[in-house]
């Protein structure tokens, strides 16, 4: 049966050994990287970027080498996991040159998230200290106590499958991973097709109607946060390093950054949920998305174009629709988005639009972005193109149908830096 992935963050504080364990799961990541450039050395590649191997003989090779006097053995085996995952993912994009001159995860490391998995977890309740979950070291090491909300759902954790110990910002804090087994289905044979904008970061078309999710909320976001790492970006640099002052307005600059992080990510789980929603309601059993992969390479319109989009979160907004389409029962499908925009649903006539608007020589008109979602649909079930199918489909074409993001009305202004 497929499964499923959920996440829960929990905001905790700082222990001493916090840092301590980090830094174990870093020396484990490094010893990987030593253990693999010896690996590759024996095997006659000395260069490891360039020519390298690795299958199940050299991982298996590695983790019976690997000690950690801190770290259980579960949690050595997660960075090793890591680790060649790393390398497979490298792998894939040097091969099909997506990015040029891609690193090889080789880098060191001084600290690292450490992942705990089932057999070192431990939660008790129904003490006079409340909730609590114990994380398991290795042998001889105390294990890592800390304190639950009185309002944690304790009827959950046998869902429980990992907890990683994560520093962000200034902010430790543990992820919960919960694993799920798939129990809906859809059953309906619709397909709707998703563009995947900037400005407008879903916009989808199912036959019949077409919808704009509006994105020009989370932009304004990406630009404040730009604007509060400048502002304080520029008091710090003014600052003798770790002194008093540019400790205090670090931290600073780390609560700002977290909390407008915050809100980005709350408005891509709005949007996504709300488009998820709809194609369950509608009985939409595939979704395909444009992909994307490369789209960033050799790209210059300049600074401020090329900033938006190096901040473009399609990856996210993919990953948000997948997951949360897949506990819904619904196939999601990605495909190549050539052309998909500049070409003419109704005669297939090519032409790159210059504003939001796709306007074609046949007298057709409509939303440029709504082209795109249009033609991706179109494309998935093999009528991309195809004159009679497109005059077809433009005769009973509605307008968009635009949905904006219901925020709070709250005056946000950058705050002043003495």
């Amino acid at each position: 049966m497929p499964s499923f992935y959920r996440t829960q963050t929990l905001k905790i504080e700082p222990q001493p050994i916090f840092p301590v364990v980090n830094g174990a799961s870093a020396d484990v990541w490094n010893d990987c990287s030593t253990l693999m450039d010896f690996y590759q050395y024996q095997r006659g590649y000395p260069h490891a970027h360039r020519d390298f191997y690795f299958g199940k003989d050299c991982e298996g090779w590695i983790d019976k080498q690997l000690s950690n006097p801190i770290l259980q053995s579960q949690s050595r085996q997660a960075v090793r996991e890591r680790y060649f995952k790393s390398w497979k993912s490298y792998s894939v994009v040097k091969k099909n040159g997506s990015i040029q001159n891609p690193k090889p995860p080789s880098k060191r490391k001084k600290y690292m998230t450490t992942r705990f998995k089932k057999s070192a977890i431990r939660f008790v309740e129904g003490t006079l200290f409340g909730k609590r979950v114990e994380l398991s070291l290795a042998r001889g090491q105390p294990k890592i106590d800390l304190p639950l909300p009185s309002n944690f759902d304790m009827s959950k954790v046998e869902h429980i499958a990992t907890i990683d110990l994560c520093y962000n910002y200034g902010q430790w804090t543990l992820h919960f991973s919960y694993k799920y087994e798939t129990e809906t289905t859809a059953t309906g044979e619709e397909v709707v097709g998703v563009d995947i904008g900037e400005i407008h970061p879903i916009v989808s078309d199912d036959g019949q109607d077409t919808h704009i999710y509006n994105g020009r909320y989370i932009r304004s976001l990406y630009r404040l946060r730009n604007k509060v790492l400048a502002n304080f970006s520029k008091a710090i640099s003014e600052c003798k390093r770790h002194s008093k002052r540019w400790w205090r307005l670090t931290r600073r600059k780390w609560k700002r950054i977290r909390k407008i992080d915050n809100q980005i990510k709350d408005a891509l789980h709005k949007q996504t949920t709300k488009f998820v929603k709809y194609c369950h309601a509608k009985g939409i059993g595939t979704i395909v998305l444009g992909n994307l992969t490369g789209i960033r390479k050799n790209i210059d319109y300049g600074k401020r174009a090329n900033q938006k989009l190096h901040q473009w979160a399609f990856g996210k907004i993919s990953e948000l629709i997948t997951y949360k389409a897949k506990t819904l029962g619904i196939k999601v499908e990605v495909l190549d988005e050539s052309y998909t925009s500049q070409t003419c649903p109704k005669c297939g006539n090519r032409k790159k639009p210059n504003n939001r608007n796709y306007t074609c020589k046949c007298g057709f008109k409509y939303h440029r972005d709504g082209v795109g979602a249009i033609n991706i649909r179109a494309k998935y079930l093999g009528h991309f193109s195809v004159h009679v199918v497109a005059e077809k489909v433009s005769d009973r074409m509605t307008p968009p149908l635009g949905f904006r993001l219901i925020v709070p009305k709250v005056q946000v202004a950058l705050s002043q830096i003495k």
